[in-house]
C-alpha cells in the first residue's frame, strides 16, 4: 500500500484516450518559446513571417522528437506505428523535442539568414535563449507525472509546500519517501539562465567599455551632474530610487544614440577586406581521380579563404569610437552552456535507471559536458572571430550595417 496518496494526472478523458497535464505544460511551454521568440524579433525590426510560418513545421516536429526520445526508452510499451507518434498519450521527453527543433529551426532560418540579409547568429539569440523559459515551465508537467526525482533524503522539505512534499516519491515507492524535486532545481535554474542570457549579458560588453559621457563629455553631460543625489534625497527614499532609475534610462538612450542610431557617412563606409581566391583549374589530360582531388582542393581552399577576411574596416565605419559589445551569437550559445551546466549538476543526484538513453551517470555527465564545451566554442567564435571575419556590408548584427 502506497502510504502517499496518488492523483490523476489527466484533465480531460475523450472515449479511447486521454489528455495529461504534461502535455499541457509542454504546449504551454512551446508557446512561451514561441511568443518570446516572436517579440524580440518584433521589437529589433525582424521580419517574423519566418517564425510564424515555421510554428507548423517546428511545433509537429518538435512534439514527434519529443515523443520518439520517450519511446526509445521505453520500448516496452510500443506495440505498433501508432504508439510511436501518440503524442497525445502523455509520454514525451524535452531532449527529444528540443533536439529535433534545434534541427528543423536551423535549417528554416538559414534560409531565412540569406533572404533578408540577417545574421545567423541573430535568429539564434532571438530564438534559443527562450527555449531556458520554456524548460522552466515544461519542467513541471514532470512533477505531475512524478519523474526527474533525485535520491531519498529522508525527510519532508521545510521550504516547500505539503502539495510538492507529499509528491516527491515514484508511484512505485512502498514506503514514505522525499526525493530530491530535481524538476523544481532544474526548473528555477533553468529561469535564472534566462533572465541572464536576456537582460545581463547583452549589457556586459558595455560594463567594460569606454562610455559616450565620457568620450564626448559635452555632448552626453551626465544627468547625475545636472540632477544629483543630494542629502536630502535620503529622508525621501522614491525620490533616491526614482533619480536612479533616470540615471539607467538617460544611460540607455546614450548608448542607443552613441552606437545603435549612429549611421556613417555612406562614403566613409569601409568593406570587408577579401583575400583574392584562386581556384585551380581542371584540365582535360586530367584523370578521374585527378579531377575529384581537385574539385576537394578547391572547396576547401573557398572555405578557409574566408578566414584570411578581415572585417574591422566595416566594424571601424559603424563603430568608430570601438565601444566593446557583447557580439550576437553570445546569448544563443550561452543556452548551450546553461544547459550544459544545469546537467552537469543535477545528474549526481539521479539514478542510473533514470536517465535516458544513457544510463550511466558518468556518461551522462560526459555528454552534458561536451554540451557545454560546443557552447564555450560557439561564444568564442561568435565573440572573437565571427565578428571580425565574417561581416558583410548592407547585413543585420547588432545593428543593420
Amino acid at each position: 500500500m502506497h502510504i502517499f496518496s496518488g492523483y490523476n494526472d489527466s484533465i480531460a478523458n475523450i472515449p479511447g484516450t486521454s489528455i495529461h497535464i504534461y502535455s499541457i505544460l509542454m504546449g504551454i511551454a512551446v508557446l512561451v518559446v514561441l511568443f518570446s521568440s516572436w517579440f524580440k524579433m518584433y521589437r529589433r525590426n525582424i521580419p517574423t513571417r519566418t517564425l510564424e510560418g515555421s510554428v507548423f513545421i517546428i511545433i509537429p516536429c518538435g512534439l514527434l522528437g519529443a515523443r520518439l526520445w520517450y519511446v526509445l526508452n521505453h520500448t516496452d510499451m510500443v506495440h505498433g506505428f501508432i504508439d510511436v507518434i501518440a503524442v497525445w498519450q502523455g509520454g514525451m521527453a524535452i531532449q527529444g523535442g528540443i533536439f529535433a527543433g534545434l534541427i528543423v529551426g536551423l535549417i528554416i532560418f538559414y534560409r531565412a539568414s540569406l533572404k533578408y540579409k540577417i545574421s545567423m547568429w541573430v535568429y539564434l539569440d532571438c530564438i534559443l535563449p527562450n527555449i531556458l523559459l520554456g524548460q522552466a515551465i515544461g519542467r513541471w508537467g514532470n512533477f505531475f507525472n512524478q519523474e526527474i526525482l533525485g535520491w531519498d533524503t529522508g525527510q519532508a522539505f521545510p521550504w516547500l509546500p505539503s502539495w510538492i512534499n507529499d509528491h516527491l516519491h515514484y508511484p512505485n515507492d512502498h514506503v514514505e519517501v522525499y526525493r530530491h524535486p530535481l524538476f523544481l532545481y532544474e526548473s528555477i535554474a533553468s529561469l535564472v539562465g534566462w533572465v541572464f542570457l536576456i537582460f545581463v549579458l547583452p549589457k556586459i560588453g558595455f560594463w567594460f567599455s569606454k562610455k559616450p559621457w565620457k568620450i564626448e563629455a559635452e555632448k552626453y553631460q551626465p544627468l547625475w551632474i545636472k540632477e544629483p543625489i543630494v542629502k536630502s534625497d535620503y529622508y525621501q527614499p522614491w525620490k533616491v530610487v526614482k533619480k536612479l532609475h533616470s540615471y539607467r534610462k538617460w544611460k540607455k538612450s546614450c548608448w542607443e544614440k552613441a552606437y545603435y542610431d549612429f549611421e556613417p557617412e555612406k562614403s566613409l563606409i569601409k568593406d570587408t577586406k577579401l583575400r583574392t581566391f584562386k581556384a585551380i583549374k581542371v584540365t582535360p589530360t586530367m584523370n578521374g581521380v585527378q579531377k575529384i582531388f581537385v574539385s576537394q582542393k578547391n572547396f576547401f581552399r573557398k572555405i578557409t579563404n574566408k578566414f584570411y577576411q578581415d572585417a574591422s574596416p566595416l566594424n571601424q565605419s559603424y563603430n568608430p569610437n570601438q565601444y566593446k559589445l557583447t557580439y550576437t551569437g553570445a546569448m544563443g550559445a550561452g543556452y548551450f552552456i546553461f544547459y550544459g551546466i544545469i546537467r552537469v549538476i543535477l545528474e549526481p543526484f539521479r539514478y542510473a535507471s533514470d536517465i535516458m538513453m544513457i544510463g550511466s551517470v558518468r556518461t551522462s555527465i560526459l555528454v552534458s559536458v561536451l554540451w557545454i564545451i560546443l557552447g564555450i566554442v560557439l561564444l568564442v567564435f561568435a565573440q572573437f572571430i565571427a565578428s571580425k571575419k565574417f561581416r558583410k556590408k548592407g547585413w543585420l548584427y547588432e545593428k543593420q550595417y
